[in-house]
């Protein structure tokens, strides 16, 4: 049984979207409720206190927002583009 090809293109804008779309819920969570942020990773990082890293009430401008998805979106896609492109490789022909 072969697995199916990767194409890199395709690979690339699939997490390239993932990637923007998770990245804007991270921005909504952070406008809505800046310090559950700070509070959620702080679980995951087993209890150390992020507090002094959430940002104040207002600061979270739609402009950065949107400069930070576009690089976060550019950078998943090559990310998604070289996997594609080393899967191949390393699938080879099988």
């Amino acid at each position: 049984m072969t697995s199916p090809r990767l194409s890199p293109l395709s690979c690339g804008l699939s997490l390239a979207v993932t990637a923007a779309v998770l990245y804007l819920a991270c921005a909504l969570v952070v406008a809505w409720s800046p310090g559950a942020l700070a509070a959620g990773l702080g679980l995951i990082v087993h209890g150390l206190s992020l507090s002094g890293l959430s940002p104040a009430i207002g600061e979270l401008r739609w402009g950065a927002v949107l400069i930070g998805t576009l690089a976060i979106a550019g950078y998943a896609f090559v990310a998604g583009a070289l996997f594609a492109t080393v899967h191949r490789w390393i699938g080879g022909s099988r």
